[in-house]
């Protein structure tokens, strides 16, 4: 199994591009690099720059590379297709552009289940022409990368509608392998009280991407107790450096050498852009504890 390490800009509390107290995209490279990543995804769109030669200078003098493009949005919303597809258009041309071949797609944590995270049997879900709708714009967004030769993955997210067990099986067994990967986050699988090594060995063969991120169990108790929402259980530490939470890494690194994994791990630990100030040394912990327990 090769490890590739990388991490994002959610770490330093970049969720919207246009969030105007967001560090500089310079600042990230800088800082994650010197926490020994050599891997970034691009973020929320926009976040950093879209002239290919900027970008691809940027990187090559800090060491750096793209990993994925990510694109977030309400899937299930048709009001909100126009929009997905226009911003999957710019992701896709700068993926191009800097040879980078993975778009990482999200639905967003919304108000109708952002209170029913780690709420599985009770979270409300979508009714058939919601589904519908959803599966058409995600088919969409493989389509429009695939014809760039782009690769398009899943990402299930906690507070979205793609999250619980039977809503990843819809969206895998409505749209073939062909066309869409996965990319799982062992975070979100554990805050929505699923097992992420099972998980990683079902889905094995559609699995090209990691996310890691650890969860402080406290932390996520009380987040399911006051219903307060993914962003707000973020700002409160729900998650921690590698290794110092509640999530037992030692079943997923063997899970991840019996499947021989060769994508990237990328790790994340979000957090409000106003708690910064240990960024950079909660990244480096993360970076070492991988280097020490599976490389």
């Amino acid at each position: 199994m090769t490890m590739k390490i990388a991490c994002a800009p959610c770490c330093w509390g970049v969720e919207n591009s246009l969030q105007g107290d967001n560090p500089s995209w310079g600042k990230v490279l800088v800082e994650a690099r010197e926490a020994g990543y050599e891997g970034i995804e691009l973020g929320p769109v926009g976040y950093f720059p879209e002239d290919p030669s900027i970008l691809a200078s940027s990187l090559r003098i800090r060491g750096m590379k793209v990993c994925a493009g990510n694109l977030h949005g309400d899937f299930s919303c048709p009001e909100s297709k126009e929009e997905i597809l226009d911003n999957a258009h710019r992701v896709v041309d700068l993926l191009v552009a800097i040879g980078v071949d993975k778009l990482i797609i999200m639905d967003r944590a919304n108000a109708a289940r952002d209170s029913y995270v780690g709420h599985g049997v009770i979270a409300p879900r979508l009714n058939k022409e919601q589904l519908q709708a959803m599966i058409a714009t995600i088919s969409a967004v493989a389509e429009i990368a695939a014809d760039k030769g782009v690769r398009t993955l899943l990402h299930p997210s906690s507070g979205g509608f793609v999250a619980f067990p039977d809503e990843i099986a819809m969206v895998m067994n409505t749209i073939p392998a062909d066309r869409l990967g996965l990319c799982l986050d062992i975070g979100h699988l554990f805050i929505d009280g699923m097992k992420p090594e099972d998980f990683i060995r079902r889905y094995a063969n559609r699995l090209e991407h990691l996310h890691f991120k650890d969860v402080d169990g406290q932390q996520l108790h009380n987040a399911m107790r006051s219903r307060c929402g993914m962003a707000n259980a973020f700002s409160q530490g729900l998650t921690r450096p590698l290794g110092e939470g509640s999530i037992n890494f030692s079943k997923i690194f063997q899970v991840l050498q019996d499947i021989d994994y060769q994508g990237w791990i990328v790790v994340e630990q979000e957090r409000a852009v106003s708690q910064l100030d240990h960024v950079k040394m909660d990244m480096a912990k993360s970076r070492g504890y991988l280097a020490e327990h599976c490389m």
